[in-house]
């Protein structure tokens, strides 16, 4: 899964192709806010679903639109709510299973993934959002192995 800019969209395509992704599915969430304002106001985010070769299917698809709760952003501009992920993280994932998150900001998708059962990797070059990232982690799920 990968969230996106609409901006930039052609330069993420190529990225996937070049990586061997394919595109399985297209995600909205749908805000209540909105989170910027130029020509629009910006009330939704999106992702797309990415596969490599022939991954068994959910046992229960998600809608294609879901609800973005605001998370208050008080760790990262863009951060995302692990409550947002965790479904995300249960149906395209098994319990064990390694969640990665190369863009880890403040470290939701590793506390989603460790509330849901799963192990995570979290990658972050930004020094203050590692440092905020391992402090959810010591607080949000302290069972697992942080570095």
């Amino acid at each position: 899964m990968s969230f996106y800019g609409w901006n930039r969209v052609d330069q993420f395509f190529h990225a996937w192709k070049s990586a061997g992704f394919r595109v399985v599915g297209h995600l909205i969430f749908a805000k209540r806010y909105a989170s910027k304002a130029r020509f629009v106001e910006y009330r939704h985010e999106a992702a797309y679903l990415l596969a490599k070769g022939n991954p068994a299917l959910p046992a229960s698809p998600l809608p294609d639109v879901l609800d973005w709760p605001y998370s208050g952003n008080r760790h990262h501009p863009t951060e995302k709510a692990p409550q947002t992920l965790a479904p995300l993280i249960e149906a395209f994932t098994q319990p064990d299973d390694i969640v990665l998150d190369p863009f880890a900001g403040s470290g939701s998708t590793c506390v989603a993934a460790s509330q849901t059962g799963r192990h995570y990797v979290g990658i972050e070059l930004d020094p203050a959002y590692y440092a905020t990232a391992l402090a959810r982690l010591a607080h949000d799920a302290p069972s697992t192995d942080l570095k």
